[in-house]
């Protein structure tokens, strides 16, 4: 790893405001000319990462409904496509723009409950 991706990875990290958790699930994206179905790789408060699509633009806005087994209830936002990804892994990053309290407040939860269980796993 060279030092640019050392900065890289360090300027990701200070910039993420909340953790997030691997998840799998499916995520209906709409972007106003289309609807899709793919598959999530990890969720946050603040956002998530879809797998298996690119074709959205970077700024694009969204409505997104986020369905898991591990989810109280669907989660649905509004978001911005932040990032595209089409090498290791191709997928987008889409920051939640809108987002309800109680859906927020479930992700957090989540994330709790697993970062729980991962610790228990290690004792």
């Amino acid at each position: 790893m060279n030092s640019n991706s050392n900065v890289k990875i360090m300027a990701s990290q200070r910039l993420r405001a909340y953790a997030r958790v691997e998840l799998s699930g499916e995520v209906l994206i709409h972007d106003e000319e289309e609807l899709y179905i793919v598959p999530l790789l990890n969720l946050s408060a603040g956002g998530c990462f879809v797998e298996k699509i690119h074709c959205i633009s970077k700024g694009s806005e969204v409505k997104i409904v986020v369905r898991s087994k591990r989810l109280q209830f669907p989660i649905q936002a509004k978001g911005v496509v932040v990032r595209i990804e089409k090498e290791d892994r191709v997928g987008l990053a889409i920051e939640f723009t809108s987002i309800s309290q109680e859906a927020r407040d479930s992700i957090q939860t989540l994330i709790y409950e697993n970062k729980v269980q991962n610790a228990l796993k290690i004792i």
